[in-house]
């Protein structure tokens, strides 16, 4: 019947405090003592409507219309101020209902505020209070607003980090297959070569032709050799990509997360020796990796060329960027330049955002 409690729901309890007001108010303000039933079925109501599950809909509609005709009720004949109290259902709408502007809950809020506006300017005393009246709908509508503003954008936050959750395991499902391939391509051949020569030696040892024995040997143990080689270079590949295996993953990665790439490569990327493959990958990796999840944007150009000797990296987007410049940016990017003659430097931080990424060119061969 009731829902897992969630971590907004904390800042429904929060909003209890004020209930001292109607509560006390029979004690201390000369509220008359039948209120204090209604205010403490207000309390109750307003608790089960926070954790009901959805399905409920009859049970959840009856309990808001008793909070709602409850504030009108008390604002009417008790105690004006007590339209305050519709901030209780203001924050259900935008953090319990997600704001739903066609649903009934929406529809009767915008009519209880109005009725309430309109009572106000028309009955209430003295002109301070009708002015009061105005100000705090007016801070209510204001107060809707920046909650249902706040809220779309922790929504879009958490899709976000969804999203990005997703696109991390693709990428590791990407590079576990890549691993995969290359473990069957590598190994498999070479042990099927390997069984097979293995019995063609028992076979012509079985005949007691020794220099066919001895001829089958010796190509297994070549084979042998070449695939410890080529188990060495499976290593290392799996240690980092080449430049070119890691712009065709961003590509696969970006066109899982709606991002139009464009990939401008004016270098010879064979020539390249392995330290500086391993240092532009890297680099390559973590720029376009920060786009994905902090930039929003939806278009990315990479450009790689050669300038006064040095192998430049450019990568811009048309994200939101950097809101201001502090000097402390991309130190990962910084620390992983120290390993090789290089800088990094930020020529636009917005509209578009453009990284510039130095190598010299002492480093390639």
């Amino acid at each position: 019947m009731f829902r897992r409690f969630q971590k907004t729901d904390s800042l429904f309890y929060v909003g209890l405090v004020f209930m001292i007001f109607p509560w006390g108010g029979v004690l201390w303000f000369g509220y008359p003592s039948w209120t204090l039933i209604p205010s403490i079925l207000f309390g109750i109501c307003y608790i089960l409507i926070i954790h009901l599950r959805d399905q409920y809909k009859k049970l959840i509609a009856l309990l808001w219309f008793y909070l709602l005709g409850y504030i009108l009720g008390m604002t009417f004949a008790i105690e004006p101020n007590m339209m305050w109290f519709l901030f209780y259902l203001e924050n259900l709408l935008v953090w319990r209902f997600e704001g739903d502007i066609r649903s009934y809950r929406m529809v009767s809020y915008v009519f209880a505020l109005s009725a309430v506006m309109l009572w106000g300017l028309f009955f209430a005393q003295p002109l301070i209070a009708k002015v009061m009246t105005v100000l705090i709908t007016i801070f209510i509508i204001a107060m809707h607003f920046f909650q249902r503003q706040t809220y779309m954008e922790n929504k879009i936050q958490e899709e976000i980090y969804q999203k990005n959750k997703e696109i991390n395991l693709l990428s590791a499902e990407n590079e576990r297959n890549r691993i995969g391939r290359d473990l069957h391509d590598t190994l498999g051949h070479t042990f099927a070569m390997m069984t097979l020569k293995t019995e063609l030696a028992l076979k012509q040892l079985d005949k007691k032709n020794l220099a066919a024995v001895s001829k089958e040997l010796l190509e297994l143990n070549q084979i042998s050799q070449e695939s410890m080689k080529n188990v060495r270079e499976l290593i290392n590949n799996l240690k980092y990509r080449t430049v070119a295996e890691e712009l065709d993953n961003i590509t696969e990665v970006f066109a899982l997360s709606d991002i139009g790439l464009t990939v401008d490569n004016q270098l010879n990327l064979d020539t390249l020796s392995p330290v500086i493959q391993s240092s532009m990958t890297m680099i390559l990796r973590e720029l376009t990796t920060n786009i994905i999840k902090h930039a929003g944007a939806n278009q990315c150009r990479i450009k790689l060329f050669r300038s006064d000797n040095k192998l430049v990296v450019e990568v811009s987007d048309n994200g939101c960027g950097f809101a201001q410049l502090t000097g402390e940016e991309l130190h990962s990017i910084k620390e992983r330049l120290q390993l090789v003659k290089g800088d990094v430097v930020i020529l636009s931080s917005q509209n578009p955002t453009l990284i510039r990424v130095t190598l010299e060119e002492g480093d390639r061969l």
